[in-house]
């Protein structure tokens, strides 16, 4: 009988706090009811108001992570996050070559706090070589499809963006609103969209990307097709950036995706 759970891989970063990162892949994955496996490629040292260190796993160690997942897991969705470097991504681009299930590429540049986690120009090349060709789809915000297209900010607007990303090799792309926007691009070479949605002012964005790019992993993974897919990860990430965690932490809060119960407690005289 065939195994009903739809488990997703995801190839990323820990956030310390919690919010973003493989943590928050965890979450998106378990909101619309997957099980989630992980491949981790680096540690940072974050929080809400920013990243304070980051270091990047031995390349050996994330091929031992990959291979003991794959080895035994039937894995029907792949997200990459976070890319450390051109090295790893190059090697990441050969050994997810021969998978047939969705990969979500989430080109992870830099955190809502405004931190960069990547060295742009070292990792842009080996992006768009390695793993844009495999891509289902890449989701990047506007100012990473900036940085991956050689664009100066807001020089092009998104369907100029997704469209330049296309011609440098994705399938398809969506370049993500942010409070300047109505809604994400979405272009898979012959059509362009708007997915149209609320922008919720909550300042609860921390992990509104990485969930996003997860639920459409998660999404794509259970048969929905990419159009459909783009959609409902754009509302449910939305829902998140709106119901989101404003009470935690001092800087850019957590999206919440999870509906998590908000308990008001009465402190107890002793």
């Amino acid at each position: 009988m065939p195994d009903p759970t739809i488990a997703c891989l995801t190839i990323g970063s820990s956030d310390s706090s919690g919010g973003a990162g493989v943590q928050g892949d965890i979450k998106a994955f378990a909101s619309i009811g997957c099980f989630a496996a992980t491949v981790v490629v680096g540690v940072t040292a974050q929080n809400t108001t920013g990243v304070r260190a980051r270091y990047g796993l031995p390349v050996d160690l994330v091929r031992a992570q990959l291979s003991a997942v794959l080895d035994d897991l039937p894995i029907r969705g792949i997200k990459v996050g976070t890319a450390w470097s051109p090295e790893l991504v190059t090697w990441l681009g050969s050994a997810l070559a021969d998978l047939s299930v969705p990969i979500v590429v989430d080109p992870v540049l830099v955190t809502a706090a405004g931190a960069y986690l990547s060295d742009v120009e070292q990792i842009r090349s080996a992006l768009v070589e390695s793993l844009f060709p495999l891509a289902t789809v890449v989701t990047p915000n506007r100012q990473e499809a900036e940085l991956l297209v050689g664009a100066p900010p807001h020089a092009l607007d998104r369907r100029e963006l997704a469209a330049a990303l296309v011609d440098l090799g994705a399938p398809a792309a969506v370049v993500t609103a942010d409070a300047r926007d109505s809604g994400d691009w979405f272009f898979d070479g012959t059509t362009h969209e708007l997915l149209a949605g609320a922008y919720h002012d909550t300042n609860c964005e921390h992990g509104a990307g990485c969930a996003h790019s997860a639920l459409a992993t998660g999404l794509l993974a259970g048969g929905m097709p990419l159009p459909e897919a783009m959609r409902q990860a754009r509302q449910l990430a939305s829902d998140g950036v709106r119901d989101g965690l404003g009470h935690l932490g001092s800087g850019v809060h957590p999206v919440d995706v999870l509906g998590l119960p908000r308990l008001v407690r009465t402190p107890t005289r002793s």
